[in-house]
């Protein structure tokens, strides 16, 4: 007040970005990122993150089942502030939320961040708009929030008995359990698993893959009976090589039971939501997580909360620890970088001609990967 300054400079610019017809993110998009050159999957996450913070600004939960709202339809609700005219404190309670709520790790947060600082950059550099040129809320969030290192706390341990009753006893839905265990016993993200399709799955039953004739179908397979392949390069898929992973024989099971009442409507993903039976993305399942898991295993001072990465976090601990595997099998597995590229200082060339395929592992794993009795 004494310097004649606010903390809030943008607050009195809400009300008339809310009454006027442009959307001011979809010009930045037009203009500097979709006639850039930029590849597709660039534009996607960039454009998903201008959702996301779209989205946080709504009144309502943002919290939901399926997260694959139509953008009009969100843009004609109403808003606590508009997207374009927020205050450092919104930015930071979107951070909080994503790197809390959604498990997000601080380098995909601040990711988030720099992408709304250039929309905003965009807005402080045209004539039209009102957004001073010594204030963006984006950076200066930035600058409040620990978003450089790793998390240093480990996820929760949880004992495998612990982890047999939880899934048996509170995880009844029958896609929500398949969904979890999948994670579990491959070690997927939740992108890879919302990304598997029918064709990339085989499961030796009849019933089943009669009703699905694209079962199990893709090339990698192809003698591979009771397998998942799992591409690297698909939307948000961040392994760096494709693999083969065997379908030991509890979550065939599951995935059979799945199957045998998933949505038959043409769409070629095994998950599918709830409501509309469309594609999960990684968010719908970090929720699902989230649901069965917290608030018992939420974030402490101690510990990271469980989330859609905790399947993967318990996977290679299983693998490395409890069976002593090598670190190459333990990568193939992961879709890590096996050889190639550019020389570490913590690699030694040995390392450019030690690889590892599903024949090495396919036996080994059946016989080592824990059971859930469910």
């Amino acid at each position: 007040a004494q310097f004649g300054r606010t903390t809030d400079p943008l607050a009195a610019y809400d009300e008339q970005f809310q009454q006027v017809d442009v959307k001011p993110y979809d010009l930045w998009l037009e203009e500097r990122i979709h006639n850039q050159g930029y590849a597709d999957g660039t534009i996607d996450v960039i454009e998903r993150r201008v959702r996301q913070w779209r989205k946080h600004l709504r009144s309502e939960d943002t919290e939901s089942d399926d997260d694959t709202e139509d953008e009009d339809d969100a843009e004609n609700k109403e808003w606590n502030r508009h997207p374009a005219a927020p205050s450092t404190q919104h930015v930071i309670d979107f951070a909080k939320h994503y790197l809390d709520k959604k498990g997000n790790s601080k380098d995909t947060v601040a990711a988030k961040l720099s992408t709304l600082s250039r929309a905003f950059q965009y807005f402080q550099s045209e004539p039209a708009f009102p957004h001073q040129k010594d204030f963006n809320p984006f950076d200066v969030a930035k600058g409040k929030l620990a978003l450089t290192g790793d998390d240093p706390k480990p996820p929760h341990q949880i004992e495998l008995g612990e982890l047999q009753l939880k899934i048996r006893e509170d995880i009844k839905h029958i896609r929500d359990r398949a969904l979890i265990v999948t994670q579990l016993k491959l070690g997927l993200r939740a992108s890879e698993v919302s990304n598997i399709k029918l064709s990339e799955i085989h499961i030796a039953n009849s019933e089943l893959q009669e009703h699905y004739e694209e079962l199990g179908t893709h090339p990698a397979l192809e003698g591979r009976e009771n397998a998942v392949y799992i591409p690297h390069d698909r939307k948000r898929n961040k392994s760096k090589r494709p693999r083969v992973l065997p379908l030991d024989d509890e979550l065939r099971r599951l995935l059979l039971q799945y199957l045998l009442c998933r949505p038959d409507n043409g769409r070629p993903w095994v998950f599918l939501s709830k409501s509309g039976g469309k594609k999960l993305d990684p968010d719908n399942i970090n929720d699902i997580w989230k649901k069965y898991f917290r608030p018992e295993y939420d974030p402490t001072e101690r510990y990271r909360g469980v989330s859609s990465h905790y399947g993967r976090h318990y996977f290679t601990t299983w693998f490395k620890i409890e069976r002593d595997w090598s670190r190459d099998l333990i990568k193939y597995m992961r879709g890590d970088r096996q050889s190639g590229g550019d020389m570490q200082s913590s690699r030694d060339a040995i390392d450019s001609y030690i690889h590892a395929w599903y024949e090495d592992i396919e036996n080994r794993y059946r016989q080592g990967i824990f059971k859930l009795r469910l």
